[in-house]
């Protein structure tokens, strides 16, 4: 992931050195047809509509093509001229550096303009952010409307990916095209290859790419939603790219269409790489047989997908008509959109809650059982537990001090930086910990918690990460039988259709049912 960021990063700054040299111009490779940098600098660019597919590969393998040479022409350190006799020193990060005038670069409008003779005009804006940052070295500075530069910009890695010139369309309207691009780079002694979206847009009568390979978006807004998702997609923009989503992962399991069902969870006509024991389990729809869909939202924006099932094939689908709370997110080393789990609307029903949760009372108690069982998760034991957990912990790293700290926190036990006396703590303690006997012991503080002037604060740290790359969720809570229980499902597949066990914490009221909800228990139990 790391890597990933650099090398965008990398790529971005790369775009400041644009036509270098006075009047020099900047030839496409001889493999892109000039006809096709002719009709890109036309102010009259025809629609997507006016276009055919041949002609929109063309197009991209154009932009692409003179988007590549921009990247080249600034990785050559030969074609910038440095004025060393204009130059000034500046602190960054604790270093010191030395930036001299880039003669060949008249103005910060300069940059600009060359930018966007490639790309579009939010990109441009993204990228002239980053080239221009303040608080990095290999960054460009303006002052008094001259450009200047450090040596160790010509140190910058820069992105080994290169488009192959291979696109597929995936989709188009009138001003955007969302297009599949291959990449390729070396690893090792090894050429690679790797797939991702890319975006046209055209904008002043132009096209323009929006993006940049590692950077480059999926875009979604071709497909055509009902008329009542519609107004909705206007009305709140952030629902727009989910409801196009949902919608054809509704049309294409229904019709059948494997790459459409991929490409919801992908933005490409490909399946996601599998991360869980049972990976991807919607690969094979061959035998689905789904008799109808449907889309609603929830008051808070949650989007459900209505699937009714005749025969559910190899899939883990649900046989009848079932709701799906479907998650959008980025995903890992993504910076769009896309469809991330489909999880049974039914399991959270059965606690009152989901999409037809209506009794504010069972989802306020809900709320407040699991907030407790999320913090016990992440600050105090991961995994199952007695109520005696923080009593066998290493006496080195005490393991009830971050829990009662943090809780402490959010219930607003704390002066506002955090921080508490010895008998502040004592007296959290004792009713978190259902431990009416704790005694605060000052250098047992001293092992989580940095002191002054008489008062703690908790290490810089972080809760557990058990959870990072696994699919689970509270189902939620609630008082079965008299009895205060919450429920954290995982699942043995990426999308959250394939339940594997969950995690039960039982909740009782400290101090003889006058204080604070506590974990009693914590059980792992097999779902059948």
């Amino acid at each position: 992931m790391k890597t990933r960021q650099v090398l965008a990063m990398s790529c971005a700054a790369a775009f400041a050195a644009c036509l270098f040299g006075c009047g020099q111009t900047i030839t496409p490779p001889s493999s892109v047809p000039s006809a096709g940098t002719e009709q890109l600098a036309s102010q009259s660019a025809p629609s997507a509509a006016e276009m055919t597919e041949k002609e929109i590969l063309q197009l991209a393998a154009d932009l692409t093509a003179r988007g590549q040479t921009l990247e080249d022409y600034a990785a050559a350190p030969s074609l910038w001229e440095l004025d060393k006799s204009d130059s000034f020193f500046e602190e960054v990060s604790g270093q010191r550096f030395v930036f001299y005038r880039v003669a060949s670069l008249t103005d910060k409008a300069q940059v600009a303009q060359a930018l966007r003779e490639v790309f579009s005009e939010t990109y441009t804006d993204a990228l002239m952010e980053k080239l221009f940052r303040t608080d990095i070295a290999l960054s460009l500075r303006e002052r008094y409307g001259k450009l200047y530069v450090c040596e160790e910009w010509f140190s910058r890695a820069l992105s080994p990916y290169q488009y192959t010139g291979k696109f597929t369309l995936i989709g188009c309207a009138e001003d955007v095209i969302s297009l599949q691009a291959e990449l390729s780079y070396e690893s090792g002694a090894v050429q690679k290859y790797e797939d991702l979206p890319l975006t046209l847009r055209r904008e002043d009568g132009r096209w323009a790419l929006d993006g940049w390979k590692l950077e480059a978006r999926a875009d979604n807004s071709f497909v055509q939603l009902p008329a009542e998702l519609e107004q909705l997609a206007q009305q709140s923009p952030e629902l727009s790219a989910p409801l196009r989503y949902a919608w054809t992962l509704g049309s294409a399991l229904k019709n059948g269409e494997q790459r459409w069902v991929d490409w919801c969870f992908t933005g490409l006509f490909q399946p996601p790489a599998g991360s869980q024991e049972q990976g991807y389990s919607l690969q094979d729809i061959s035998g689905l047989k789904v008799s109808n869909f449907k889309i609603e939202t929830s008051p808070d924006n949650a989007i459900y997908l209505l699937l009714d099932v005749a025969d559910p094939g190899s899939t883990p689908l649900r046989t009848g008509p079932n709701w799906y709370l479907l998650t959008f997110g980025r995903g890992i080393s993504r910076s769009d959109v896309v469809t991330l789990q489909m999880y049974p609307d039914s399991e959270q029903a059965a606690f009152g809650l989901g999409k037809d949760a209506s009794d504010e009372q069972v989802i306020t108690l809900s709320q407040e059982l699991t907030a407790v069982a999320d913090l016990f998760h992440n600050w105090a034991c991961a995994g199952e537990a007695d109520a005696d957990w923080w009593e066998t912990s290493n006496d080195a790293l005490p393991a009830e001090i971050p829990y009662v700290a943090v809780r402490m926190t959010q219930d607003g036990r704390t002066d506002v930086e955090g921080r508490f006396t010895a008998e502040e703590f004592e007296q959290a303690a004792r009713e978190y910990l259902n431990a009416p006997k704790y005694k605060a012991d000052p250098d047992r503080l001293r092992q989580r918690c940095f002191e002054q002037d008489g008062r703690f604060g908790l290490m810089g740290m972080g809760g557990f990460t058990t959870d990072i790359g696994l699919v689970c969720r509270d189902l939620g809570g609630g008082l079965a039988g008299g009895t205060a229980t919450v429920v954290r499902r995982y699942y043995k597949d990426d999308l959250g259709l394939v339940p594997d066990y969950d995690l039960v914490y039982t909740l009782q009221r400290s101090l003889g049912g006058e204080g604070s909800w506590y974990v009693y228990s914590c059980t792992k139990q097999p779902v059948s």
